[in-house]
């Protein structure tokens, strides 16, 4: 038996004034735990447990959306395991699963405020990522793994850089009765943190080893949620002066005019990195849709939706803005018509 444990039972602490960060919905529309996961097969897996409190489901949402929102999400049906109250670590709350959900045999502990990929395996492992390889982390609040060349780890520390290679949030045992068993031995007032129950079965002669990941993004903090939302956008963009030369149905060649192939190179360059979901609006009829998807297309520019048949008026851009969603959650772009100029509008 292998199972898939989520804890989401945290306070949430780094995240005021919002909901728990584990329900915070991401740019894709998916909420962080489902997207929290989605870079791993989860076919491998005989059971996946959710980790939550009672106080959450009832003040925020209730079992049936998170059971039904993350099979419609994964296509896996999930378990729930409910605590009356906040645990003083996650160790803490990985103990209290595995009683309450009955869990035996080897489990995979995943963190559900980042994603990486990684194949799982029912074994003492540890998943890490080398530090050279990403960008916005905060290392100093992470852990970090000594192992020889072929992957053995013969250290575990937390919040201290002794090697390259960060613990990225997720973790296998064995057998997860060794997991409570060592718990129990070193359990005190203080955090328990997943790092000291490996570093102690350690020292009680179990080997874990490397499990090699990659991919990763953090959104463990609200600096680093918001540093990735802010990177997605939705792009309102008008077809006429911008994307292709002004066009008109009193000019001679009407409304069959040319890419602007700066400000287009410049779209496409967001699209490859799965930054910008595009609708393109315009005072075109809609029989023209055809062509400017044709002549887009040249410059590798994917149309999402199109908005043509628009009066030609002046348009105003109104969104809402939260903590969540902060200020300006909306920003209008004004340029001089057939300029070259839409991609220095993106430079920060």
């Amino acid at each position: 038996m292998f199972t898939l444990i989520l804890p989401v039972a945290g306070k949430s602490s780094r995240f005021p004034d919002m909901r728990p960060k584990w329900l915070l919905t991401m740019p894709d529309g998916k909420l962080m735990l489902e997207k929290a996961v989605e870079n791993i097969d989860l076919d491998i897996f005989d059971r996946i447990v959710i980790v939550c409190l009672a106080e959450h489901l009832d003040k925020y949402t209730n079992k049936e959306n998170v059971l039904s929102g993350f099979k419609k999400s994964t296509g896996y049906e999930p378990e729930l395991a409910i605590l009356d109250e906040a645990t003083s670590s996650q160790s803490e709350t990985i103990c209290k699963a595995i009683k309450i959900a009955n869990i035996e045999g080897s489990i995979f502990i995943k963190d559900c405020d980042n994603v990486f990929k990684c194949k799982p395996e029912p074994l003492n492992k540890v998943a890490t990522i080398d530090l050279n390889t990403v960008e916005l982390i905060d290392a100093k609040n992470k852990s970090y793994v000594e192992a020889d060349s072929l992957g053995v780890i013969s250290n575990i520390v937390e919040k201290q850089v002794i090697s390259n290679q960060f613990c990225c949030g997720g973790y296998s045992f064995k057998c997860s009765q060794n997991f409570i068993e060592t718990y129990n031995k070193i359990k005190t007032n203080d955090e328990i943190y997943i790092s000291h129950i490996i570093y102690k079965m350690l020292l009680d002669n179990h080997e874990f080893s490397v499990l090699n990941s990659s991919h990763y993004t953090d959104w463990g903090t609200l600096r680093e949620y918001r540093h990735y939302c802010k990177k997605h956008i939705t792009l309102f963009c008008d077809v006429d002066g911008v994307l292709l030369k002004n066009g008109s149905k009193f000019a001679s060649n009407g409304w069959k005019t040319k890419g602007i192939k700066k400000n287009l190179e410049k779209i496409s360059s967001l699209q490859k990195q799965g930054y910008v979901y595009l609708i393109l609006t315009s005072s075109r009829p809609e029989s023209e849709i055809e062509y400017t998807r044709t002549e887009l297309e040249k410059f590798d520019v994917k149309v999402d939706r199109f908005l043509f048949g628009l009066p030609h008026t002046r348009r105003y851009l109104i969104n809402d803005f939260s903590p969540t969603n902060p200020y300006p959650s909306a920003i209008s772009i004004n340029i001089e018509r057939d300029s070259e100029e839409l991609g220095h509008m993106f430079d920060d």
